[in-house]
């Protein structure tokens, strides 16, 4: 996508003709992760932009890839529903640590908000499911919600340059969310108003596809916060 001259690192894409790009995909500064079956624009918009190798995977045999996983660029976290072979496949693939967190929460990518260097996640993690999350990302852990949300990775989204946070997110909230994250933040919105931003979005430091929706001022917001 350009403005005048200058190149963002932004791209507008659907997957499966969706607009729900993050709720297929994850991506983080070391790998990205699609459907095995999405096609192959698709994987070409996500390698050229994050900058980073493209995996085609399942996890427990769906594509909602973004939905049932969590991960940085130290580890990734997968559901109690990925089968054996899956877990093989993406531990010998990545290189990185991956683990299965065993818990009844399966849409860990809507409950866990992390970046390399911290993670926020859902009030309902155990203490145990929590000392997971940190061994395998190797970063601090702090519980919290967003304006009264419990699911803080689907209403925001982050990377190691900054955190864009859904518009009822308090000033407290977000300065915290600056504090444990170690980035700048802000509040937006993405598809000409949605709040659910991790859903219309895969990004990396890098770069993002964002779905097509997404108005120029939504745009600018991403650019600035995450980009600049």
């Amino acid at each position: 996508m350009r403005e005048g001259a200058l190149e963002l690192p932004i791209e507008l894409a659907t997957i499966y003709g969706s607009y729900y790009v993050g709720a297929f995909s994850l991506a983080t500064d070391k790998y990205a992760l699609i459907p095995r079956d999405a096609d192959e624009k698709f994987r070409r918009a996500v390698e050229e932009n994050l900058e980073v190798p493209v995996y085609r995977v399942s996890v427990g045999a769906s594509p909602l890839i973004g939905i049932l996983t969590a991960g940085n660029s130290s580890g990734l976290l997968l559901p109690f529903i990925t089968l054996p072979e899956e877990l093989e496949i993406l531990k010998r693939e990545l290189g990185i640590e991956v683990a299965v967190v065993q818990s009844a929460k399966t849409a860990l990518g809507n409950m866990i908000l992390a970046n390399d260097k911290a993670a926020i996640v859902h009030e309902d993690f155990t203490k145990n499911e929590v000392k997971v999350i940190e061994d395998v990302l190797d970063v601090e852990v702090v519980k919290g919600s967003l304006g009264g949300i419990k699911l803080v990775g689907s209403v925001a989204v982050a990377n190691n340059k900054g955190a864009l946070l859904h518009p009822m997110t308090s000033e407290e909230e977000a300065k915290r969310v600056s504090e444990v994250l170690r980035v700048r933040v802000d509040v937006g919105t993405v598809m000409m108003g949605s709040h659910l931003l991790r859903v219309a979005m895969v990004l990396n430091s890098k770069g993002a596809i964002v779905a097509p929706t997404t108005t120029g001022p939504e745009l600018a917001r991403i650019e600035q916060v995450l980009f600049l």
